[in-house]
């Protein structure tokens, strides 16, 4: 298909559905779905790229991919390019049309586009995935809801999840769940009395809660373990200079859980929760050590160095 033709085709995306918000996806030559630039959400493409090339020992093409509230396709879209079986689910009407609009100009039949809400995720339904993708949403869902996701994510995930998200910096609130606490904060995501119509036109907010839960870091580490992943990593390279200091790339794997054989103690030892508070600084790092200014601080080694330099003088 010529290039005269293509972009006239997606135009009349635009007319009907409106202009790509974010995924800048190249289709051929000179033509983006947004345009010819990085426009952003490319820096954390590379970093998703990198993460699942890292940790899934399989090749892609044998790979099966789950993005959830996949937007407008950018993720499935790479991951299928690449070979694996990738399947999108995006609440918006809107965003599915541009999707499956890239998935048709590219002749990718390993790539799947379904509209449903992602609360409705579950295994009979889905099937299991080697990798799932959440990113995006996870600050979208609303109190228990986040904590039950966590859960319908680690039912349908059989390798790697990857959780890109904002997280609470103050514990302003806490939820019950299942018998523990979750500490975080609530965001606003829609006026109380606005229409089912104008939430579904607000692209970048829930699709229909009025507030959502952001968890703290710790617990939503806490809650990925209760949801049956064996570890939890945070990814900082490839780095993403302008990512905000409330977000972060947690990479979670469902593996077995080992018991270390030198240990036996450990055996009936529960594993612990991440605490909420961070651990208190280290002492030998305290500003006023690593100074030396102050007396009660410095160390043993400074002191005999001052006094032998005091009585040359």
């Amino acid at each position: 298909m010529e290039i005269g033709t293509l972009e006239s085709r997606k135009q009349e995306v635009v007319a009907k559905h409106g202009p790509w918000t974010a995924h800048n996806i190249h289709l051929v030559g000179d033509l983006y779905t947004i345009d010819k630039r990085i426009t952003g959400d490319e820096i954390k493409l590379r970093r998703i790229l990198q993460i699942i090339g890292d940790t899934v020992r399989k090749p892609w093409h044998e790979l099966r991919v789950l993005d959830l509230a996949c937007l407008e396709g950018l993720y499935t879209i790479e991951l299928a390019r690449h070979g694996a079986r990738a399947v999108g689910v995006e609440g918006r009407e809107t965003n599915i049309a541009k999707a499956r609009f890239v998935k048709e100009i590219l002749a990718l039949e390993n790539a799947e586009f379904i509209q449903d809400d992602v609360r409705k995720l579950n295994l009979e339904k889905h099937g299991q995935f080697d990798v799932v993708l959440c990113l995006g949403i996870l600050y979208h869902l609303e109190g228990t809801e986040v904590l039950k996701f966590l859960e319908q994510i680690g039912s349908v995930c059989r390798g790697i999840a990857i959780i890109d998200t904002h997280i609470g910096l103050t514990s302003t609130v806490s939820l019950q769940y299942k018998g523990k606490s979750y500490w975080g904060v609530i965001f606003k995501e829609h006026e109380s009395d606005s229409t089912p119509r104008e939430r579904t036109k607000e692209l970048w907010a829930s699709l229909d809660n009025v507030t959502s839960f952001w968890p703290t870091y710790a617990d939503l580490c806490n809650a990925l373990s209760q949801a049956g992943f064996t570890s939890v990593y945070e990814c900082r390279i490839p780095a993403e200079p302008e990512k905000p200091e409330d977000r972060v790339t947690l990479l979670a794997i469902k593996g077995q859980r080992q018991t270390p054989v030198s240990s036996p103690l450990l055996d009936g030892c529960p594993l612990a929760d991440m605490p909420e508070r961070a651990k208190p600084p280290y002492v030998g790092q305290h500003p006023d050590v690593v100074a030396g200014t102050n007396r009660k601080f410095r160390p043993a080694f400074l002191k005999r160095l001052q006094r032998r330099f005091l009585s040359q003088g």
